[in-house]
């Protein structure tokens, strides 16, 4: 199929060169128009697909294309004036939105559809979807690795574990495989990505899960393989960002902070970099001037990244450092390779590994207490694997706790906890899936957890997470108020109005959730020196302070008073650095306490997107304010690729 080659589209680009000057004058179209589900997914499944849809046009502005982000209704009218759009979990398509897209691409506009069960949406795609696919724990999706006739710019390989798939294939003379699943040996498994004329088609969707820089190199290559004058815009956006680092507004700006570092090899090799980045200023400007956009392009990206190795250079190490990564995956960067994970993060400078082996509803460990999970059944024993692998090279590894939480719980273990009476209930009397924390059973049920995993694997710590209710109204149910009535001696008049705002009973309402949650706390803490003594027991907690104890029961500034716990983590997840400063200049106005505060930093989190320049400046601000150490969320690739290498140079050194 000739016209899928690289940066060719045939007849097909020539219409829609065409129709590009009709759409010239829709000055409001943004460069890309991201279209998620609504009307084509079921209702609990609309935040979903909101949130995906999010991510893609997070990317999209990380690469330099400006993305709106719309639902699939009226999609006739959302499609009008753009050139490229991308559909996000636009699962079952109407006829009218199938008719929609027909015009679209009639018009000449170009479709990114991720994840979609329409046979009629395929039909117009050029492929044929198959069905659902779920994963188990073997890695069969590990990686996406695209065809040598890929469009330009499109990376060789993205690295994305996906749980499941919206199977499809390529039709004979229609479309073509663009990329293959590759499993974690490196095989290919099933169709990843599919190329038409009329755009591409993936068979699952971009998760956040790590690999952000690949996963906008794919998005600006394929949109620009429909419109290639998007490299130029791309690279005229982003150009000026890429020429800063810090404080410093240029690379002769940043040569000269170089050129005062003390050690030679450093300051030679910061010089270098400095001196590089002005050079490829320069040439990336001429290629802009000429027209070369693609070349542009990737000129601003190697001049991002030598001011990145300029401004690592430049910064300090500090000894004595606590440095953790949080694991959320439970299985490392390599599932079945811990010491693969291992050697890489003693090479990077992290001193604590916080990794996710169980909750209330899951256990990735031999576990008694907790359900043992699909991966501990499929794929072993995780803590027992990753604390053998991380003690030959000094790393610390802590046991990571989802305590009330029921995330990774099977609907049976829902229904358990529910006829148990241990979930919280809304204010209607539904169930809520979060544990109660003021059920006795509920409390027993986790200190157990947490004294199975001292005995057994003694850890170098047992880290406790969603130790919490999760907001005020989900404490405000049916089932809760006999337990208050009950500590409290006598009936509530009218509930919940009493117990909220300016209610009679708000005060003591308010001292017994923060009671609930700080007596598993002290629980935890009273069976881990008694069964692993000398060992740190750390909790992650919110940010802002003293709200979090109204908010969802969490003091844990009484818990550092109280010698509860040896360090805690807030999760001070912020791209703002003025944001940052200020909860750790609140978390850390009692200086006693300051030294018991490692605050977590939101790299890959839902929250927040930083890249290495933003991650340096704040480790420095936490370290102006006296805090032994620090927390990286997640280990993920991004991490591993962009952020690591980077603190290496003199942060972590």
């Amino acid at each position: 199929m000739t016209s899928m080659r690289r940066g060719g589209w045939g007849l097909r680009g020539a219409i829609f060169g065409i129709a590009a000057l009709c759409c010239a004058q829709a000055a409001a179209a943004a460069d890309v128009r991201v279209i998620h589900g609504y009307d084509s997914v079921p209702e609990g499944e609309r935040r979903f697909a909101a949130a995906l849809a999010r991510h893609v046009t997070r990317w999209y502005r990380e690469v330099g294309l400006e993305a709106d982000v719309a639902d699939d209704t009226a999609l006739d009218k959302k499609l009008r004036g753009q050139r490229v759009a991308v559909l996000v979990y636009v699962s079952q398509p109407t006829e009218a939105q199938v008719a929609a897209c027909r015009a679209f691409v009639e018009r000449g506009g170009r479709l990114v559809v991720c994840y979609s069960a329409s046979a009629a949406l395929g039909e117009l795609m050029g492929v044929r979807v198959t069905g659902y696919q779920r994963a188990g724990t073997d890695g069969r999706w590990s990686a996406m690795r695209f065809a040598a006739s890929r469009p330009a710019g499109v990376p060789e390989e993205i690295r994305q574990t996906s749980p499941n798939l919206m199977a499809a294939q390529p039709v004979e003379g229609r479309s073509s495989v663009l990329a293959w699943w590759v499993d974690r040996a490196g095989q290919a498994t099933d169709p990843a990505w599919l190329v038409s004329n009329n755009g591409y088609w993936m068979t699952h969707v971009l998760l956040a899960d790590g690999d952000a820089e690949a996963k906008g190199r794919l998005l600006l290559g394929l949109a620009a393989s429909a419109d290639p004058s998007l490299w130029e815009v791309a690279a005229r956006r982003i150009v000026d960002q890429a020429r800063r680092a810090g404080d410093y507004a240029s690379p002769e700006a940043i040569e000269g902070a170089a050129q005062k570092v003390v050690d030679p090899a450093r300051r030679a090799r910061a010089v270098a970099a400095a001196q590089a980045a002005a050079r490829w200023e320069r040439q990336t400007r001429e290629l802009l001037r000429t027209g070369k956009g693609f070349d542009a392009w990737n000129g601003t990206i190697t001049l991002q990244g030598r001011m990145r190795e300029a401004y690592g250079l430049l910064q300090t190490v500090r000894k004595g450092e606590i440095r953790a990564v949080w694991d959320h995956s439970g299985m490392g960067l390599y599932p079945g390779n811990w010491k693969r994970t291992c050697m890489l993060l003693e090479a990077a400078g992290v001193s604590d590994l916080l990794v996710n082996i169980g909750g209330a509803g899951f256990a990735h460990y031999a576990s008694d207490v907790l359900p043992r999970s699909r991966i501990f059944e499929e794929q072993g024993d995780q803590l027992r694997a990753c604390i053998d692998a991380a003690r030959p090279y000094g790393i610390r590894v802590h046991a990571w706790l989802l305590c009330y939480s029921t995330e990774q719980a099977t609907p049976d273990r829902l229904a358990i906890f529910s006829k148990r009476g241990w979930l919280l209930t809304q204010p209607d009397g539904r169930d809520r899936p979060w544990l109660d924390p003021s059920v006795p059973e509920v409390r027993d049920y986790l200190t157990r957890a947490v004294r199975e995993v001292a005995e057994r694997y003694a850890p170098d710590g047992v880290h406790l997470d969603f130790v919490r209710y999760p907001d005020f109204n989900s404490s405000l149910g049916p089932t809760v108020r006999p337990r208050f009535e009950q500590a409290l001696g006598r009936r509530v008049k009218a509930w919940p109005q009493d117990v909220g705002w300016g209610g009679p009973e708000r005060t003591a309402f308010m001292r017994w959730r923060t009671e609930q949650i700080g007596r598993f706390v002290g629980d935890a803490r009273l069976v881990l020196r008694a069964h692993a003594p000398g060992k740190l027991l750390t909790a992650a907690v919110f940010g802002k302070y003293p709200s979090c104890v109204e908010a969802v029961g969490q003091d844990w500034e009484a818990w550092l008073r109280n010698g509860l716990v040896d360090y805690v983590m807030p999760m001070n997840y912020s791209e703002s650095l003025a944001d940052f400063q200020s909860l750790v200049a609140n978390q850390t106005r009692n200086k006693t306490l300051t030294r018991q505060i490692l605050p977590g930093i939101g790299v890959t989190a839902a929250e927040s997107r930083l890249d290495p320049i933003q991650v340096i400046d704040q480790i420095r601000a936490l370290r102006q304010a006296g805090c032994p150490g620090f927390a990286l969320f997640d280990l993920d690739a991004t991490l591993q690729q962009e952020i690591l290498p980077v603190l290496r140079l003199g942060v972590m050194e």
